[in-house]
């Protein structure tokens, strides 16, 4: 009876022993497809952030592009107003030129004009008295030569007058054009600044597009990778022999009850470190920080109140059937406070 027992020990541990390196391989295939998926995750969680990133910089860069077309707009306007000022200047300098000329010429012309009086004969003022048959003739002709003469002045003061007028005018948009230019360069600077500023932010938004689309091509071979594993272990586990038969203690023994999928009652607290996680990936909302003795990395969670989440970060005061879940800001985290609910594993 002794024998007999002892030989059917020794084809119990034999079969056990196959069959414990047969079911070895579907578990790790099952832990390489649980730690792709975890992987996924994390790229989903980055691509989010970096959707996030890349919005608000599209924004920026639209503020920026609205910035530079006003600038140029100004230039536009500037460059308008200086060739308007332009043609006021050129329009100044030719009357300026005509004023000079003719202040020149008014002033030959009353010098000619007094030679020409005092020349002919009669045109000493006392001679005319003089020689005039009346007093009536005599102030006549006097009065014709200070006509003359006045008529002359005036020309030559009109002429003058037009001259500083035109002169002051000249100066005047000379100033003007200073102040344009001063203008234009400042709007050039800004309209310069924009544009490099633009370049690089829009740059950067096509770096975030191209990593978002380097992660959506990861995640998509990674989740290949994770079916393709899962699909294997299913194959592996079908094709696992029966275990044979076994009284109902040896079975119970043997084949300790595991901790599975259920409910479990925790402690959910909330934190917003940023960073990565002790998986590797980078924290987002849906990262769980567990006690991996308690939880399995890896495992998800359904969490009432905040959602769906993943087993993917430990803490130091992460301890038992404690959790710690992510949000966004530290006002988010405070406002979640300390809740104890029983959450969904699977």
């Amino acid at each position: 009876m002794k024998a007999h027992s002892t030989s059917d020990a020794a084809r119990f541990a034999a079969v056990f022993t196959g069959l414990l390196l047969l079911a070895c391989v579907p578990v790790a295939l099952a832990a390489d497809a649980g730690d792709l998926r975890v992987h996924a995750a994390g790229l989903r969680a980055d691509s989010g952030s970096l959707e996030v990133r890349a919005a608000s910089a599209a924004l920026e860069l639209y503020s920026l592009g609205a910035q530079l077309d006003r600038t140029r707009t100004e230039l536009a306007g500037i460059a308008a107003d200086r060739e308007a000022l332009a043609r006021e200047q050129a329009s100044a300098r030719t009357q300026l030129v005509v004023a000079k000329q003719a202040v020149r010429a008014s002033q030959t012309q009353l010098g000619q004009l007094v030679r020409a009086l005092y020349q002919q004969p009669g045109s000493d003022p006392l001679a005319v008295v003089l020689g005039a048959a009346s007093l009536d003739e005599a102030l006549t002709a006097l009065d014709g030569i200070n006509r003359a003469a006045g008529r002359s002045n005036r020309i030559v003061e009109q002429a003058r007058a037009a001259r500083l007028r035109l002169e002051s005018l000249t100066t005047r948009l000379a100033e003007q054009a200073r102040q344009l230019d001063r203008l234009a360069a400042a709007a050039e600077e800004k309209a310069s600044t924009l544009s490099a500023a633009t370049a690089r932010r829009r740059s950067y938004v096509d770096g975030l597009r191209r990593q978002q689309g380097l992660n959506a091509a990861r995640i998509a071979s990674i989740e290949a990778q994770a079916r393709a594993a899962e699909a294997r272990s299913v194959e592996i586990v079908s094709a696992v022999p029966a275990a044979p038969a076994l009284a109902p203690v040896e079975a119970a023994s043997a084949f300790p009850a595991a901790p599975g999928a259920g409910a479990l009652t925790v402690t959910v607290t909330g934190y917003s470190i940023r960073g990565r996680t002790a998986t590797g990936i980078p924290t987002a909302p849906g990262v769980v920080a567990v006690d991996p003795a308690v939880i399995p990395l890896g495992t998800r969670l359904t969490i009432p109140g905040y959602g769906d989440g993943i087993a993917a970060d430990t803490g130091g005061a992460v301890q038992g059937n404690t959790i710690d879940v992510w949000f966004p800001t530290h006002a988010q985290a405070l406002a979640w406070g300390r809740r104890t609910v029983t959450v969904t594993l699977r």
